[in-house]
């Protein structure tokens, strides 16, 4: 019963929000301080939902279905954080997102071993998530905008 009662009111967590968490949680992995990285398990999920809950293999034509401005931020957090060059096409980004979440979930599965032989790019891993958290919270539209801005609806 208490799983279920978190569930109900535990608040619907956006990208921005799951992103910065899991930048947190890798922080914390980094310091030593905690190995707990249920929020990165959450954000590899969230990622290949993006693609329409298509599988990494069929995942090229799921990221067409992107909205443009997830995969702005999406190529910008993998730039910035030195995980790739900027993609100047869907199938580069889709490419190079699959990497990413590969990579998360070697993390994942194995953080002791991958803090050993990995901390560079254990690094560049929460670089991502915390420019994916800037990013992808650039992009929503303000809250407090509730008059329409088409010209005939004001």
């Amino acid at each position: 019963m208490a799983n279920l009662a978190r569930e109900l009111w535990e608040p619907e967590l956006d990208l921005s929000s799951l992103a910065c968490d899991a930048a947190i949680e890798l922080d914390n992995l980094i310091g030593g301080k905690s190995q707990d990285l249920e929020t990165v398990k959450k954000l590899i999920v969230v990622i290949e939902n993006l693609g329409q809950g298509l599988s990494n293999s069929a995942m090229h034509g799921g990221l067409a279905q992107l909205s443009p401005t997830t995969a702005v931020a999406l190529n910008s957090a993998g730039a910035e954080s030195d995980l790739f060059i900027i993609q100047t096409d869907l199938s580069g980004l889709s490419n190079k997102t699959i990497e990413i979440i590969q990579s998360l979930e070697e993390l994942v599965q194995d953080p002791q071993n991958a803090m050993k032989e990995k901390l560079e790019k254990v690094g560049k891993l929460k670089s991502f998530c915390l420019s994916l958290s800037k990013h992808a919270l650039a992009s929503k539209p303000p809250l407090y905008e509730t008059e329409s801005q088409h010209p005939y609806r004001r």
